[in-house]
């Protein structure tokens, strides 16, 4: 069964280092998400890390998610805005959804939360900041579990292995007071299935290179929905890709990012969302950035409008 409607598309603001090294400042920032506003970018997206180890690069550190979040809240009125993704091991989840509703009120009704088990084994934030690293995919299937409930339901007592609520109630309530999106990572059969019980969509956790994988994670969501008993057609299937775009906006082969002209990345994304994708963020760099996520900037920016515009024009 194909997706008839557009894909949604969504970038990320660079609250880690650009190619040279340096970090954006918040003013770099404001302006990129006024920038992707104002190019028709569906959704703005602030990673959430706290410092990272990648291959062939020193150690790296982000600026906080949240509060890069509020502010970009506050500089846009359009565009929908989330954490991509908020790793549920680094707060109390029944806290994260209070903040969640409120920046959804902040915002004006445009939050989606993404939410993520992180990878202790590939992420430093947890060792270095001291967060509790064991079993950390039972305490994600809790932690959606308590997050989802607080933001759809009323006052929320829970007793798990891992996270303990005691009448826990958000008041006052945001825009929406039925919840705001939750968008759940996942990939194999046990995300899989915390997606299908708690997810708006279950968003995918690795880069899209070909319309075969939009394949294999609705066969793998079906089975999960199916265990717990949902109908899969009831759960929106979402993911990322990497662009490595020359000066004329064509995207360079590269291991893990799509290739070719603007019409021809429109023409994959289309088949992507005939797959049943119904929105893809894109991590875009220049074509020599080596980075394998490569932060935007002003520049960038500019080479990826006519790739939107070719998947628009489909």
């Amino acid at each position: 069964m194909t997706n008839p409607d557009p894909i949604r598309i969504g970038l990320n603001l660079p609250t880690w280092p650009q190619m040279d090294g340096g970090y954006a400042t918040w003013p770099e920032m404001r302006a990129l998400a006024r920038d992707m506003e104002a190019l028709g970018v569906d959704t703005l997206w602030v990673p959430d890390h706290l410092q990272r180890s990648l291959p062939g690069r020193p150690l790296i550190g982000f600026w906080e998610c949240w509060t890069i979040l509020t502010a970009a809240a506050e500089a846009t009125s359009r565009i929908e805005i989330g954490p991509f993704v908020a790793c549920t091991g680094f707060r109390n989840p029944a806290l994260l959804a209070k903040m969640a509703d409120t920046l959804d009120e902040v915002s004006g009704g445009r939050v989606v939360l993404g939410l993520g088990s992180g990878v202790p084994a590939r992420d430093d934030s947890w060792r270095a900041f001291g967060f509790p690293a064991e079993r950390h995919v039972g305490r994600y299937a809790e932690s959606v579990e308590v997050t989802a409930r607080m933001l759809r339901g009323p006052a929320l007592s829970f007793e798990g292995a891992h996270v303990r609520t005691d009448g826990a109630v958000i008041a006052p309530r945001g825009p929406r007071p039925n919840g705001l999106p939750v968008w759940v990572a996942a990939l194999g059969d046990r995300t899989a299935e915390v997606a299908a019980r708690w997810g708006d969509a279950a968003n995918v956790n690795t880069a899209l290179c070909a319309t075969a994988d939009v394949t294999a994670i609705r066969a793998t969501m079906a089975r999960a929905c199916d265990a717990v008993g949902r109908d899969p057609a009831t759960l929106a299937i979402t993911g990322w890709s990497r662009l490595s775009l020359a000066g004329d906006s064509t995207a360079v082969r590269r291991e893990g990012c799509l290739a070719g002209s603007p019409a021809e990345i429109g023409a994959q994304v289309r088949a992507f969302r005939d797959a049943g994708l119904s929105h893809l963020t894109f991590f875009v760099g220049a074509a020599g950035d080596p980075s394998p996520l490569p932060a935007l900037t002003a520049e960038t920016l500019g080479r990826f409008a006519p790739v939107l515009e070719a998947i628009r024009a489909g």
